[in-house]
Formats: C-alpha cells, structure tokens, sequence
C-alpha cells in the first residue's frame, strides 16, 4: 500500500509539472497561476502546496527535467582529462545541440526560459540556480580549453576563458534562435556543422 501511494503520489507530481510545462508554455510564466496549474492538472491546490512550496519552486523542478541530462554530459567532460579536450568540446556541444533539436521536453522548457518567462523577483531563486549551472558549465570548458592551449590546439591570442565564454555565447544564441524559428535550420542535421564552424576560429590555424 505504501509503494501505491509513493507511486500515486509521484504521479501526481509530475501531472503538475506537465501542466506547468503546458501553461507556461501557451501564456508565459508571469500570466500562469498555481490555481490555473491545478486546474490543468485536475489537483487541487493544496496538492501543489505538498509537492512544491511556491511556482519558483515548481518553476525549478520544471528546469530539472533538462538540467539533469546537461549536467550528465558536463560531468562526463570535467572528469575526463585524459581525451582530446577539442573533441569532447566538440561532442558536448552536438550533444547539447541535438538534446534541444530532438526531444519535445527540452524544447517546450528552454522556449519558456528563453522566450516566455519574465524574471521577476519570485523566480529569482531558479534564476541563480540556473546562473550557477551556467556558471559551472564555463569552468567545465575554460579547463578543456586550458588543456588545449597546452597541447598548442588554441589559438596563441585567445585566453581559455576567452574561448570558454565565446563559445557558451554563441551556442546560447543558436538555441535561441531555433527555438523561435525551428523550422528556418535543421539543427539535428547540422549541430555538427554549427559547432565545427565556432571551433574553426578558436582552433590553432594549421601551419
């Protein structure tokens, strides 16, 4: 009976997170209410209040759903140092790429941070979880640059830090950018492309 109600009970909860998905997706975080939530959901209020203490807290959760792949393939990079540091750049930014171009979730969640959240002082928890994360994630790469400066594979006038944000920039900008315009650019069928493009002018010319 118990392991019934842990299941039900997790199954309620992400019933909440899917209509917080949908209604943020559809009106934007600021217009959705917990009420309008739990309506979408068929739970009451107090349902949300047992899973989630306010909407930042469910507007975190929600972010966890694509955080926790992202962070999956972060930790495979900063505990390798022994690869081609430009390669396993190389592959966690396809991988990244083909994660947005490829499952519908990480689509809906990233169109809603990027195009559909107004940052107002009640998400600002989610908000500098997720400037932490970004945070890491620049370190992850300065260090896989740093490794590649030594291997003499980065350009000579480029700071591994330099290269690291550069390189955040500009993906960040792609992601954006199709999740406006999905249909303007086969990102599946060109993150390769995308990313060899950016690398090409942070990689050491050959002599």
């Amino acid at each position: 009976m118990a392991r019934r109600t842990k299941a039900d009970a997790e199954s309620t909860r992400e019933a909440i997170l899917d209509a917080a998905v949908y209604l943020f997706y559809e009106q934007g975080v600021s217009q959705t209410t917990l009420a309008k939530i739990a309506q979408q959901a068929n739970v009451t209020r107090g349902a949300i209040y047992w899973h989630f203490d306010n909407k930042a807290d469910l507007f975190n959760a929600m972010l966890e759903r694509v955080r926790l792949p992202f962070e999956h393939l972060l930790a495979d990079v900063a505990k390798d140092e022994s690869s081609d540091p430009l390669q396993q750049i190389r592959q966690l930014m396809i991988k990244c790429l083909l994660l947005v171009a490829n499952n519908e979730q990480h689509h809906r969640i990233l169109t809603i941070v990027f195009h559909r959240c107004e940052f107002i002082d009640e998400l600002n928890p989610a908000v500098t979880k997720q400037d932490d994360i970004d945070a890491r994630a620049i370190t992850v790469i300065e260090r896989a640059f740093s490794r590649a400066e030594k291997a003499g594979l980065l350009r000579h006038d480029l700071s591994p830090r330099f290269a690291a944000l550069s390189l955040h920039m500009y993906i960040r900008g792609v992601i954006s950018h199709f999740l406006l315009k999905p249909t303007q650019c086969d990102l599946a069928a060109n993150a390769p492309n995308i990313v060899d493009m950016m690398l090409l002018g942070l990689k050491k010319p050959a002599c």
